[in-house]
């Protein structure tokens, strides 16, 4: 797991900060840590191009903690989660991203703009914006990502009714909302 080249490089900063007045951990730091993660990240699969890795990881064993995306939608809204995936497969952006549109459905601000209540899967989300690995910074491609996820963004119901479960009738000169029957 340890790139060689980078390990070199690492020890030559080592050697160099521990005889310097000013010497620059982070940088040594830095340069410790990439050749420690440039094996693990080159060593995953990627899916083909266009699709999104989406597996179940119920039985599979997680031996370290999962990195974390930022999925932004195009209404100003970030949502973090983290993307458990299984070692030597690419980062499942599939299921993370189903996790995402229900945090987004589960927001206070976005229940209120909506019109809700509480959470519903009737509550529309927006396209998908920018969706960013926090730990390695890696790009997600948007379209992929609103292609793989427009079934579970749209709205459960194809037009919400005025009032849940009624039904306006007109009596005389006033409106009154009845249960249906």
């Amino acid at each position: 797991m340890l790139n060689r080249t980078l390990a070199a490089q690492a020890q030559h900063a080592y050697d160099a900060a521990l005889n310097s007045q000013s010497p620059d951990w982070r940088a040594v730091a830095e340069l410790f840590r990439a050749a420690m993660r440039s094996e693990s990240v080159r060593r995953a699969g990627k899916p083909p191009e266009g699709e999104l890795a989406d597996y179940n990881v119920d039985r599979v064993r997680l031996m370290c903690r999962s990195p974390r995306i930022a999925v932004r939608f195009m209404d100003g809204e970030t949502v973090f989660t983290h993307v458990p995936s299984a070692p030597g497969k690419p980062l499942n952006i599939g299921r993370a991203l189903r996790v995402a549109i229900v945090m987004y459905r589960s927001r206070k601000g976005v229940q209120r703009r909506a019109g809700f209540h509480e959470y519903d899967r009737t509550i529309p989300v927006p396209e998908i914006f920018q969706v960013r690995c926090v730990e390695t910074d890696e790009l997600f491609d948007v379209s992929a990502c609103n292609k793989h996820t427009a079934k579970d963004r749209q709205s459960s119901e194809p037009e919400r009714p005025s009032a849940a479960g009624c039904k306006t009738i007109a009596v005389g000169n006033v409106n009154t909302d009845i249960p249906r029957t």
